[in-house]
């Protein structure tokens, strides 16, 4: 057994596959600081991650400007939650702190709610939760997160918030996220699991 452990470590931490060996060595072994500053600095210039920065524009956005909603699995929220997922962090390449800051400016409403069209009716669980992680992964540090994190707290709770019906309320549920405990209008305004992972995850991190 301990033989085949070696052997599987040895085989992550192969050279011809730069992304798996970056998270093997954050992760699964012991690595020097200078050693494991190498490979994470050629991670986020040839491995997927590069990949996925060098198709950013400039200003931080993929595909098209905006909230990035759209095209799907594309566009800049995709690219962003693909970008924490292979291990992507600000600390590394500042082409990650340029997405996260578009993210923050484009797709962030005012009550804190993570965005698919720019207007604070534009939220659903699954969305919050999922930049919410990413942005945690990348280690971005910013005040508009916690924002975001409280805003995601209160619709679990239903704490502070009005029912959609009250369009006078200063902040209220909308059509999407449409009431407390993962109620989801996608979802016939019933509880959402997919929704109720992706916030706990960001919950969790």
């Amino acid at each position: 057994m301990e033989n085949d452990y070696k052997s599987s470590i040895e085989w992550l931490l192969e050279p011809e596959d730069i992304g798996v060996k970056y998270l093997s060595s954050r992760d699964l072994v012991e690595t020097k600081i200078d050693e494991y500053a190498a490979i994470q600095k050629k991670a986020h210039s040839e491995g997927p991650i590069g990949l996925v920065l060098r198709r950013m524009n400039q200003e931080g956005y993929w595909e098209r400007p905006g909230p990035g909603y759209y095209p799907k699995y594309t566009g800049s929220v995709w690219s962003v939650i693909l970008l924490a997922q292979l291990g992507a962090t600000i600390k590394a390449d500042k082409r990650v702190e340029t997405a996260c800051s578009y993210v923050l400016d484009h797709m962030l409403a005012r009550d804190g709610q993570f965005t698919a069209n720019g207007l604070a009716s534009g939220t659903v669980d699954c969305l919050q939760g999922n930049l919410c992680a990413a942005l945690v992964d990348l280690e971005c540090e910013d005040s508009r997160l916690n924002q975001a994190f409280e805003w995601m707290a209160r619709t679990v709770t239903g704490e502070g918030v009005a029912p959609m019906t009250d369009k006078s309320a200063p902040r209220r549920f909308y059509a999407g996220k449409c009431g407390p405990i993962f109620a989801c209008g996608s979802n016939n305004k019933l509880p959402c699991a997919w929704g109720a992972v992706k916030v706990m995850l960001a919950f969790s991190k």
